[in-house]
């Protein structure tokens, strides 16, 4: 082989090998992300929804790991009206992050998706966004779904004390 035909092969591979590095390092970057999100993910959070214009219904999002337990009350009773668990996973897709859910032990492809964003006191819930074959929508209309921090509750003194 000819020394420039020899430059070229080189040259190629070279490129190769950097793109594969940068899909890589790209990837990791996008993990790193992602786990972030699911830290900040990890807690308790409270929805007030339903009726038209006064919420009837409190609703009690607790993730931890990758699972997420929703309790629904009716704000005029308290009572418990629903609970259910499901598993979850959160993905990107370009740069809209996307929670999907999926029955506990299920398979995700056939999983519910929604676009969110999360920080240390809200997450953003916003199903109806997605397009294709990727994702399905819990919800076919857009809305936004705004949930709370629920703070830890800070123990009194006397708590504190025998402690």
């Amino acid at each position: 082989m000819k020394k420039s035909g020899m430059t070229v092969v080189v040259g190629a591979l070279l490129l190769a090998a950097l793109s594969v590095m940068s899909d890589a390092q790209e990837k990791g970057a996008v993990e790193k992300e992602l786990q972030v999100d699911l830290k900040l993910l990890q807690g308790t959070w409270e929805l007030h929804h339903g009726g038209k214009g006064k919420p009837t219904t409190r609703s009690i999002k607790t993730i931890v790991g990758n699972r997420e337990t929703l309790t629904r009350f009716s704000l005029a009773t308290g009572k418990k009206i629903h609970e259910h668990s499901v598993e979850f996973r959160v993905t990107k897709s370009g740069d809209i992050r996307v929670m999907t859910f999926f029955g506990v032990g299920g398979n995700p492809d056939n999983g519910l998706s929604y676009v969110y964003k999360v920080d240390e006191q809200n997450f953003w819930d916003i199903p109806g966004l997605l397009q294709g074959n990727d994702y399905r929508n819990y919800q076919n209309e857009p809305t936004i779904w705004h949930w709370k921090r629920v703070k830890e509750p800070v123990p009194d003194a006397a708590t504190a004390e025998s402690a």
